[in-house]
């Protein structure tokens, strides 16, 4: 008799951890604003996927880990997703895939609009960088939960846009990324 407690606190072990979540793709989207030649142009990557265990109540135990295809980007215009394979670019035949890492979620102190903050690591086209995103974290009547975000990169950091590509005038260097995913409960 005198195990029941501890059977029963290793049972109740992973309700202490970051509630499981899974990422409603058709529902989502991965975005990024970036200039050429002085004009603003959007872009998404269509295709990515994630471990995410979250809950504001445990932060220490929440984290993420996302995988993006990098081969899923789109920008609207056919000229400039020819370039974007290329080795000046994202070198898609050798880099198919980027991450984000977290090392840390915390509550947002220094940001006011938004409520937390998402330390980790981003990797692109083989170049890792610490990164903070910043984001929201909305959980609906239906249990549904909706995240969203952004941060801004350096995009030369990485090696994207390499060579003539460099010079700013050409493609600005600052990234805009915006994180808007809808998520559900894991089973």
């Amino acid at each position: 008799m005198r195990f029941l407690p501890t059977l029963s606190f290793l049972v109740a072990m992973p309700a202490l951890a970051g509630n499981p979540w899974n990422i409603d793709l058709p529902e989502s989207r991965l975005a990024f604003e970036a200039t050429q030649q002085g004009g603003q142009f959007e872009g998404e990557f269509e295709q990515f996927s994630a471990d995410m265990q979250f809950s504001a109540e445990q932060l220490g135990d929440s984290h993420f880990n996302v995988r993006i295809d990098v081969t899923s980007i789109q920008t609207g215009s056919s000229q400039r997703d020819r370039e974007l394979p290329k080795q000046d670019w994202f070198a898609m035949d050798e880099f198919t895939e980027a991450r984000f890492e977290t090392t840390e979620i915390r509550e947002a102190t220094d940001n006011v609009n938004y409520a937390y903050a998402a330390e980790g690591t981003l990797t692109i086209k083989g170049h890792s960088e610490p990164v903070v995103l910043p984001f929201d974290w909305q959980i609906s009547d239906s249990g549904q939960a909706r995240m969203q975000g952004e941060l801004v990169i350096d995009r030369t950091t990485f090696g994207i846009g390499e060579g003539d590509w460099e010079d700013p005038s050409a493609v600005g260097h600052d990234v805009r990324v915006l994180v808007d995913v809808q998520l559900n409960p894991a089973d």
